[in-house]
């Protein structure tokens, strides 16, 4: 790799030296001057060499800053001036400021999408400049009005031209006959059989089919209305061309399904399946190499709404909405109304539980009070009785007690007033009453019970129903200790209470 000097002795080309300094190896290379060359690396880019004055080695280098490092990238002399060329452009050497600046004329020999290489060619005695790209071959000449180079496209694809990137050749062997080289030998190619764009692009047919169905040819100039299951369509179109080299592009897009136009195909043919309803205008241009068709070609169809969507469907479709709406408002309001009277019954229910609730709060709160009412009454009953039985004793008392004395005469008015006094039919009015008060309904119970009770042995019920016992009984009824338990036995006898049955216990359980 790198640089080496050959030198002409008579008819052969003889290697004299490598020029040292510079090792990497390069595909283009142009001289600015007598001692600079301009150095074309793809991949590192362009460097300028300053040559020794014996051509012996390479004394400066230095990198050409505003190049873009690229693949298939190129040098070339053209009417004197160095260009540099690649995929976005292609770039004029100024030597004053040791910089390349772009070349819009020539930069139009490139499309992005069709560039293959930017090798460059020139014929330099007839002042051509040739380049090829994906689908043409161009060849550059001056203007023949300005100064303006007039590019010139001849349509030849890559794929039929089998050269090899980057070191594509072209001589020419006469006025208009050029030869060109190839991986496999070379052809030749003559200017004047340029293609001239004469035709139309038109439609050979549209068919339409169901799924699963024979494809059945539609009306071509008319707008066609077909029906929804016919909802599968295909175009296809051309434009007659019977050059050997020239390749046709299509380009189309459906509007109604969608505005984007899609990319250059050759094929021509579209398909569309399982179209929805509506209105659609199939829409295709072309082109023959890079030279555009002035027509577009277009169809209009649409394709008719399933029944399920026709008017009439829709009609029936809002008024089964209507009656369901309004069954689900009137099923809506029966069940709210139930759910209302659910809720009021709740409410009374709860209402009658809470009067209830209230009624036996007021029955305990008058219970209670009852219950303390005849506590209290029974309390003043035992005092009463206390106090009767008290005072009994204390007369009896005094009685006995005056009773011994000699002078019966003076004391007999004394005894009279006691006697009076131990008199018992009042003491036992008042105490009935209290007694009535205090344990309701008792005495009557007994007697409806045992009819042949008399009013002393109701009083005496009256003091056993009290749990006296015999010597608190005696002073009241105004007799002995042992007439009491003769007044129980007999009143056991009447009541004919069992003998294992206590009286006191059978009193205060009636």
């Amino acid at each position: 790799s790198g640089f080496y000097l050959l030198t002409r002795d008579n008819s052969e080309w003889k290697v004299s030296h490598k020029i040292s300094g510079f090792d990497r190896s390069a595909k283009f290379f142009e001289f600015s001057s007598n001692f600079e060359i301009l150095v074309n690396h793809e991949y590192k880019g362009v460097y300028i060499l300053t040559l020794a004055n014996d051509y012996r080695s390479i004394i400066e280098e230095q990198e050409v800053e505003n190049t873009t490092k690229a693949a298939n990238s190129s040098l070339f002399n053209y009417n004197g001036t160095i260009f540099y060329a690649y995929k976005n452009g292609v770039f004029k050497y100024n030597r004053s400021q040791k910089k390349f600046e772009i070349d819009q004329n020539l930069s139009k020999i490139y499309i992005p999408e069709d560039y293959v290489s930017g090798k460059m060619i020139a014929i330099e005695d007839i002042n051509e400049l040739w380049s090829f790209t994906t689908n043409e071959i161009i060849y550059v000449t001056p203007g023949k009005l300005t100064n303006s180079a007039e590019i010139n496209r001849l349509q030849f694809p890559s794929k039929l031209r089998k050269t090899a990137t980057g070191y594509e050749n072209v001589s020419k062997l006469t006025e208009d006959k050029y030869v060109f080289g190839t991986t496999t030998g070379y052809f030749l190619l003559e200017k004047q059989n340029t293609f001239q764009i004469e035709n139309d692009l038109t439609f050979t047919s549209i068919k339409v089919n169901q799924v699963d169905s024979i494809q059945k040819a539609v009306n071509l100039v008319d707008k066609t209305l077909l029906p929804n299951k016919t909802n599968n369509i295909q175009f296809e179109f051309s434009v007659p061309n019977y050059q050997e080299y020239e390749i046709t592009y299509y380009q189309y897009r459906l509007d109604g399904l969608n505005e984007k136009w899609s990319s250059w195909t050759t094929e021509s043919t579209a398909n569309y399946k399982n179209l929805p309803y509506g209105d659609y205008k199939f829409i295709v241009k072309a082109k023959v190499g890079e030279i555009r068709l002035p027509n577009e070609l277009y169809y209009e169809f649409r394709i008719d709404r399933p029944w399920f969507l026709k008017p009439l469907a829709i009609a029936i479709y809002v008024v089964g909405i209507l009656v369901l709406i309004l069954l689900v408002h009137n099923l809506y309001r029966g069940y709210y109304k139930k759910q209302r009277r659910k809720i009021v019954l709740t409410k009374e229910k709860e209402l009658e539980v809470k009067e209830l609730e209230n009624q036996q709060q007021l029955m305990a709160f008058k219970n209670k009070n009852l219950q303390q009412d005849v506590e209290n009454k029974s309390r003043e009953l035992g005092i009463s009785t206390m106090n009767l039985i008290k005072k009994n004793e204390l007369l009896n008392s005094l009685k006995t007690e005056l009773s011994q004395v000699k002078d019966v005469t003076e004391l007999k008015t004394v005894i009279n007033t006691i006697n009076r006094n131990l008199n018992t039919t009042d003491d036992w009015r008042l105490f009935e009453e209290a007694f009535n008060n205090a344990d309701k309904d008792f005495l009557k119970l007994v007697n409806d019970k045992h009819p042949q009770l008399t009013a002393n042995d109701l009083r005496l019920c009256a003091y056993l129903r009290l749990n006296l016992s015999s010597k608190e009984i005696a002073p009241l009824l105004n007799i002995s200790h042992k007439s009491v338990e003769v007044k129980r036995y007999r009143l056991r006898k009447k009541m004919n209470l069992a003998h294992e049955i206590a009286l006191t216990d059978y009193l205060l359980n009636v």
